[in-house]
């Protein structure tokens, strides 16, 4: 057996796979006399039929195994020998006559592959124009109003007041009565909000933490169905109820002092309300930063494949796509939609690659996928921090979440593109231009519409 590599054009290689009857004759019959011992037929005896028949019902069928057993092998020991970097697998030569293998002893298999070109990626020479998005102070003093309301100055006042959360101990009466088998009921939470009655209102505002009295919850919430989902299905929605108002709690917008801003920045000295607002609008542009970075990335993407000049066979490659998609393609399809839908992509993936072999810090190691899993089931915990049985726990829930295959290659392309979202942004020339969030969004929308 002899295998010769020839050049045939822009990274686009032939490899013939010369192969003589004393290559795989060996096998042929080693296979034929398994098919013999196995054989069942008519007349004869198991293992007894001739060799001569097995042969002439066999004989192709062998021939066909071992040469291709024997020249997939070859096939791939030449790559690993030769250390072949190769664009997807090699494609039959369709320049050369296909050999009549039924026919003939020795056979010429003949291969076209494509070589992974050399890419050097200048970043110096690259120029992306993009956004800085930065919030109006009507966004900032909106986005100031909401920490407000959703971080509250909590208290527990001794009386109720109009707006404030109860802790009831409720139990069915009769009569004006507890029944001593009646419905009962702890820490059961309401907001004087569902109390719509005026009358039932009255009987609440006022009253001390304490306080036991009388209340017709149908009428006090207006409705036998909101009875039903304060106490639940299996409560009597149309009887009177002794309730004890065990806790108020009452929450009031907070001040905007250096308590509260210590309260939304803890990690922060802030004396005063101007410089919480710009830390506020700096956290606004981040958030706005993290959610643009993707159309970033996109453009730059599209810099860098405009920008990396290198030849591609792309008569090969269309060939490799559509052998690739097992039927789902057409070769029409391909070489109508090749320099829109599929070359931009196959520049991209050569390009990135590139770049992570220069740069291993890129690629996504198991201990990041962890974590992002482990900041997606538990956001908020600092996992250094953790006990170590702790620790083990999470690690035993994170390893159950990981077993599926699926889901962690789309943990790992996500990771990815964040990751080279960074690195990209901090070597390539980007021309920002500061804008409002409601004009980047124009501007996407006119783009898309260009």
């Amino acid at each position: 057996m002899n295998i010769t590599q020839t050049a045939k054009g822009d990274n686009l290689i032939s490899i013939k796979i010369s192969v003589e009857k004393a290559d795989y004759q060996e096998n042929v019959e080693k296979t034929l006399r398994q098919m013999r011992h196995r054989a069942n037929v008519p007349g004869f005896r198991p293992g007894m039929v001739p060799m001569g028949m097995i042969k002439k019902m066999y004989g192709a069928s062998a021939k066909m195994e071992a040469l291709n057993t024997l020249v997939s092998d070859s096939l791939n020991k030449h790559i690993m020998d030769n250390k072949l970097d190769l664009i997807g697998y090699p494609l039959n030569d369709l320049e050369q006559q296909p050999a009549d293998l039924e026919n003939q002893d020795d056979i010429d298999f003949c291969f076209e592959a494509a070589l992974r070109p050399e890419i050097n990626v200048d970043y110096t020479n690259t120029m992306v124009d993009f956004y800085h998005i930065v919030p109006t102070d009507e966004e900032v003093d909106k986005v100031v109003a909401d920490l407000q309301e959703r971080n509250p100055d909590t208290s527990h006042p001794e009386t109720v007041g109009e707006n404030d959360r109860l802790e009831l101990k409720v139990r069915e009466a009769e009569d004006g009565k507890e029944m001593e088998d009646g419905f009962q009921k702890d820490g059961l939470f309401i907001h004087m909000d569902q109390i719509t009655d005026k009358q039932a209102r009255e009987q609440f505002v006022g009253k001390e933490v304490g306080a036991e009295f009388i209340v017709n919850f149908a009428k006090a919430f207006g409705s036998e169905e909101a009875v039903a989902k304060v106490l639940g299905d299996d409560a009597p929605v149309d009887s009177d109820y002794n309730i004890i108002i065990d806790d108020a709690i009452r929450d009031e917008k907070p001040e905007l002092n250096e308590d509260f801003f210590k309260k939304i920045f803890p990690d922060k000295e802030i004396k005063d309300l101007d410089a919480f607002k710009q830390a506020v609008k700096a956290e606004m542009e981040k958030q706005h930063e993290a959610e643009a970075d993707p159309i970033l990335f996109n453009k730059m993407i599209d810099e860098l494949v405009a920008a990396a000049k290198f030849d591609l066979p792309d008569a090969f490659l269309k060939r490799w796509i559509v052998e690739n998609s097992r039927g789902d393609i057409k070769a029409e399809d391909v070489e109508k939609n090749y320099e829109s839908d599929y070359a931009k992509g196959l520049r991209w993936q050569l390009i990135e690659d590139s770049i992570v072999k220069a740069n291993p810090e890129l690629i996504i190691n198991d201990e990041e996928v962890k974590n992002f899993v482990l900041r997606q089931i538990f956001p908020g915990i600092d996992y250094a921090t953790l006990e170590d049985d702790m620790k083990a726990n999470l690690d035993k829930i994170a390893a159950n979440y990981l077993k599926d295959e699926q889901q962690v290659n789309q943990i790992k392309n996500q990771l990815a593109d964040v990751k080279m979202t960074q690195f990209l942004k901090g070597k390539m020339n980007i021309n920002y231009t500061e804008t409002t969030p409601a004009d980047f969004m124009k501007k996407l929308e006119e783009e898309r519409k260009q």
